[in-house]
């Protein structure tokens, strides 16, 4: 059975920006903002990680530092990502910069930092190998298959 990387993805933002107070939402982006709003992003991130994230260390844990200008583009990334090393650490690195350039959030009157985290869960998941097929482009009756199809 071949093995699946299963994302566990976003499982939690932290937010903090300097000089904001609870009085002042326009100040900083909030956790559900940035969640929101990163949200499209995560797809191309983790197509990043599993392209990227490779050898005997790897642990599935990525977490992407962030701190967002107030006009809502980035104004520094970082990015920790246990087990990952060379040759695979600056792979990783410029697929991520390449599409943190592309990172937008909304208008505010100050900085946000942000802490992204995932976790990539590689398990053997159900289905994710070669499946039986009878390899008629009709479909295949009930009860008709040839093992070892769709290789």
């Amino acid at each position: 059975m071949l093995r699946a990387w299963i994302p566990l993805l976003l499982v939690g933002v932290l937010v903090r920006s300097a000089n904001a107070g609870p009085d002042d939402p326009d100040r900083a982006l909030s956790a559900r903002e940035v969640q929101t709003y990163f949200a499209p992003y995560v797809p191309a991130v983790r197509a990043c990680y599993l392209a990227n994230a490779k050898g005997p260390r790897v642990t599935g844990v990525l977490r992407l530092e962030l701190i967002i200008h107030h006009h809502g583009q980035l104004y520094r990334f970082g990015f920790s990502a246990p087990g990952v090393d060379k040759p695979w650490r600056p792979k990783l690195d410029a697929c991520l910069r390449a599409l943190a350039k592309t990172w937008s959030f909304p208008v505010r009157k100050g900085f946000t930092s942000v802490v992204l985290p995932f976790v990539f869960l590689k398990t053997n998941a159900p289905g994710a190998g070669p499946i039986e097929s009878c390899w008629d482009a009709r479909g295949c009756p009930p009860g008709k298959t040839t093992k070892g199809a769709g290789r």
